[in-house]
Parts: C-alpha cells; structure tokens; sequence
C-alpha cells in the first residue's frame, strides 16, 4: 500500500506540472497562458502536491504515522480546494472568491473564455461551468492518493 500511495501522489504531481506546461489542446487551455504564468503556477502548486510524498516517505523511514497522516490531510486539503474550485459552481451554483483572484473576470467568464472550448464530459447545467476532464483526472488521482496515503497511515 505504501508504495500505491507514493506513486498515486507523484502521479498527481507529475500530472498537474505536464498539463500545466504542456500544450495539449482540447485536453487543457494552456495555449492561452503566458510562460510565466505556467511557471509561477508549477512553482507555487507543484511543491504543494509534492510534499505529501515527502511527508510518506520521512514517516515511512521513522516509523512516524502522524507524519503521514500529515501527508494524507495536505492531500485532501489540496483536493478539497481543487473541488471547491470546480465542483461548487457546476453543483451548486456556487463561486470561490479566490477563483479568479487579480483576474478582473468572474469564474462563469473565465471558463467560458478558456476551459469552456476543453473536453468536458459532464452534461449542462444551466449556464453553470463544468469541470472539465483534466481537472476530474487531477481530482480522482488526488482523492485516491489521500485515500491509500490515510490507510498507509493507520499502518505505520
């Protein structure tokens, strides 16, 4: 099981950085960003999704659970921030404020000019935007990675 959870989390990782900096069009939009916003986004997030494998590894070789139940929460917090983002405004109609934070834009008008023209899989709800499939591929590799790095935990 731990090794399921490490490769799960770096999967994740590894995922993010390649549809962040990779031009993968109509899986993602990053034909629309600038360089640096790719890099800056792989720069902040990309450390943030590694560190549970960090985490795993260090509470594997001590034999210290609390460090991979740390690991397992800043997975699930990463995931819960992913959902939020995504699936409250296609669910309920829902925006975070952060969501479009120094964009001037409101989420409907940013996922209308950028992810709307993606591949997404889930039916219409009103005018609400919807996930698109590489953000629920990012999300479903998060959730098990949490998941298999919780059990992997109560283990230890």
């Amino acid at each position: 099981m731990f090794l399921a959870a490490l490769l799960l989390i770096v999967a994740a990782d590894a995922y993010f950085i390649l549809t962040t900096l990779a031009d993968l069009f109509p899986f993602n939009n990053v034909r629309e960003a600038k360089r640096s916003e790719k890099l800056t986004e792989v720069a902040v997030n990309g450390p943030i999704l590694a560190l549970p494998a960090l985490l795993l590894v260090w509470a594997s070789a001590a034999g210290a659970p609390v460090l991979a139940h740390a690991g397992a929460i800043l997975e699930l917090l990463a995931l819960l921030g992913g959902l939020a983002l995504w699936w409250l405004p296609y669910l309920a109609g829902v925006t975070m404020p952060w969501a479009t934070a120094g964009t001037g834009e409101t989420w409907a008008a940013l996922h209308a000019r950028t992810y709307a023209k993606t591949v997404i899989v889930l039916p219409r709800r009103g005018d609400r935007p919807r996930p698109n499939l590489e953000h629920m591929i990012l999300h479903a590799l998060m959730l098990t990675a949490a998941v298999c790095t919780f059990a992997v935990a109560t283990t230890l």
